[in-house]
């Protein structure tokens, strides 16, 4: 049963010591809606309706705002000729230190923002503040859950896709020994949140680098995948301030724009998987890669191969959206095993960047889907 939990700060008060309601606007209720989806509490929707642009929401965002996330994506196309997105999310949330179990609170967040795209995304809300319990499994309907938990939601989304059919994807990359760390953790996904806001297509995405607020240097432990209704498609990866892209359909957590297969380190312990898938012809069809997200990658590029489009002359590959749901499943992180990691796959997503859709399974509840358009309608 579906759970209509709405929250409103009504108090002109509480609303100026928040920052939020105060100057130009007078003393209207700051209100949001956030509506359960799921049975068991891991899924949720949410109308953000806040200036997140404003300082308040950035300020608070500087505090506690932060990323760390695994994930594999790539793109196809449906039978009907469309352009779709595929992507898990995987992060292992626990309940706390003492509890090792297995929690997560993702939200179907849809913003429209003055004199920007409107977009749908997926948004981790238990990167809000980690410690909180009450951004967890279910936490929206516990008491005492305060909608202003989530005001720095817009810049914890994992995952979207925009009017324009613009679809932003995070996707942590290791840092080789040796290298730059990030300056600021959650700088990725403020990227992600630009590019949604201001860009139509791949190419813009790409350009925006240069301009939005943070820097390359901020936000190189994750790369970024961008495609657009036209079917582009292009990892942007930072390492050590210099940006790179790489055409890729798949991507998981290894750089694309660098030959790392004799020198690459994760905790400590060198680590020499190569990837190398050939055409026909022999020729390399992807970049040397390493470690974490290997297995992944080659389980997904792998299958890939089965689906070329062998009448188009260009390279693509289509397939129904049932198989791409089963290509996700197959990359899908099990906690309860050993053989894909210490990850866990908080959701599944399919986005359609014809249509402006997201499709989305959560905590690999590959049985039931929540479907909406980018303009928060929802679909099924």
């Amino acid at each position: 049963m579906r759970k209509q939990l709405f929250f409103s700060i009504i108090v002109l008060a509480a609303i100026c010591m928040t920052g939020f309601g105060c100057g130009s606007v007078s003393a209207e209720d700051v209100q949001r809606e956030v509506i359960r989806l799921d049975e068991d509490g891991y899924l949720y929707y949410m109308d953000y309706t806040k200036d997140y642009y404003g300082t308040d929401v950035i300020d608070k965002l500087r505090e506690g705002g932060f990323i760390d996330t695994g994930c594999s994506t790539f793109f196809t196309y449906n039978t009907n000729g469309e352009p779709i997105t595929c992507r898990n999310y995987d992060y292992p949330h626990r309940v706390s230190e003492e509890d090792r179990s297995l929690t997560g609170l993702n939200i179907v967040l849809h913003t429209k923002p003055e004199g920007k795209y409107e977009s749908i995304a997926m948004a981790d809300a238990v990167w809000c503040n980690q410690t909180n319990p009450l951004l967890q499994q279910g936490g929206p309907d516990m008491p005492g859950f305060d909608a202003s938990l989530l005001d720095i939601i817009p810049y914890q989304c994992m995952d979207g896709i925009n009017e324009k059919g613009l679809s932003v994807s995070i996707l942590r990359v290791d840092i080789k020994e040796g290298d730059e760390p990030a300056n600021y953790p959650i700088a990725s996904s403020m990227l992600l949140r630009y590019m949604l806001d201001d860009c139509a297509n791949v190419e813009e995405a790409i350009q925006k680098v240069d301009t939005a607020i943070v820097t390359p240097e901020d936000w190189q432990d994750c790369h970024i995948y961008v495609t657009d209704a036209e079917g582009n498609y292009a990892v942007i990866e930072s390492r050590n301030g210099i940006v790179s892209t790489v055409e890729s359909d798949v991507v998981t957590n290894f750089y694309l724009s660098y030959d790392d297969i004799a020198d690459s380190y994760r905790n400590g312990n060198l680590c020499e998987n190569a990837l190398m898938l050939t055409d026909e012809y022999g020729e390399k069809q992807y970049k040397f890669g390493y470690g974490h997200g290997y297995h992944r990658f080659i389980t997904i590029a792998s299958q890939l191969k089965s689906h070329i489009d062998t009448t188009s002359q260009d390279y693509r590959t289509v397939m129904p959206e049932s198989a791409a749901l089963v290509i996700l499943q197959s990359a899908a992180q099990n906690p309860y095993t050993k053989a894909s990691g210490i990850s866990m796959t908080q959701y599944s997503v399919i986005y359609n960047n014809a249509k402006k859709t997201l499709e989305v399974w959560p905590f690999q509840n590959y049985q039931t889907s929540y479907a909406f358009d980018v303009t928060g309608a929802r679909l099924h």
